[in-house]
């Protein structure tokens, strides 16, 4: 999986998964590009793993509810990087709210971070791809979207349209050398906000011991399955759905959740 010469853009990417993918894809040996709303700390320990790879980091933080952050993210990646041919949709927004309590607003706050942020982005780094001939987009989903949840309806409603997004990219720009892949993960062992999860922890562990592997999966397991999705490893594969979640769905053991 070797990606020298490429350039890569990972959103969310100053923690947990986002920062594994980063560091992952430079020891590939990709440029990249690294960006959170505000967690410079975090942006700055994620480019330094880069850099002990043995590629180059830019930091680019910006909010991706904001067409115009979105677009000062993917210029400032590129004047200090290069043309992006690389892009992993990672950041995510996850409320937990009861349906009938959702307002406007609350939707398009997630809309604008799960969905149209994915969308503007590509729209951003498109013109690189098709230039360059080569291009590979992954667009990181998650196992709810599927096996559906209570007080994220709003969530699991634009996190679907991640997969129509991803189809569409596919067709569109499959001629072109640019492959798009949705990436839909399991439980991760992260650092995460325990409100976003009902029943907080307990929930967790019921979810990763109904897998067929009865653990939850490692960042850096989830990286490798991204590295393997920017490469010509993958070369025959796009406009899939491909599940990495220790065999929790679709073997679907959630009936021993009790």
């Amino acid at each position: 999986m070797n990606l020298d010469g490429h350039t890569a853009l990972v959103t969310g990417s100053s923690r947990n998964i986002g920062a594994a993918i980063a560091t992952r894809l430079a020891e590939a040996g990709a440029d990249v590009g690294i960006t959170a709303r505000s967690d410079s700390e975090g942006c700055e320990s994620t480019a330094e793993a880069v850099s002990k790879a043995g590629s180059e980091a830019a930091i680019a933080l910006g909010d991706l509810s904001e067409p115009g952050d979105i677009e000062a993210v993917v210029a400032s990646v590129r004047e200090e990087l290069g043309p992006i041919d690389i892009l992993v949709n990672n950041a995510s927004y996850r409320p937990l709210k009861p349906l009938l309590d959702v307002s406007l607003d609350d939707w398009e706050a997630v809309h604008d971070i799960d969905l149209r942020a994915q969308y503007l982005l590509a729209q951003e780094v498109l013109p690189d791809m098709l230039d360059a001939g080569w291009g590979s987009l992954v667009n990181i989903n998650g196992i709810t979207t599927f096996i559906g949840v209570e007080n994220k309806t709003h969530v699991l409603a634009n996190k679907a349209g991640i997969e129509g997004l991803t189809r569409g990219l596919a067709v569109e720009f499959g001629s072109d050398g640019v492959r798009a892949n949705c990436l839909v993960l399991g439980v991760i062992d992260t650092d995460r906000d325990l409100e976003n999860y009902e029943e907080g922890s307990s929930t967790i562990e019921k979810m990763a011991a109904a897998s067929a592997l009865g653990r939850q999966g490692q960042p850096e397991e989830i990286a490798e399955t991204v590295c393997f999705l920017c490469s010509d490893a993958s070369s025959f594969i796009t406009g899939q759905t491909i599940h990495a979640n220790g065999g929790l769905y679709p073997i679907n053991r959630l009936t021993s959740l009790g």
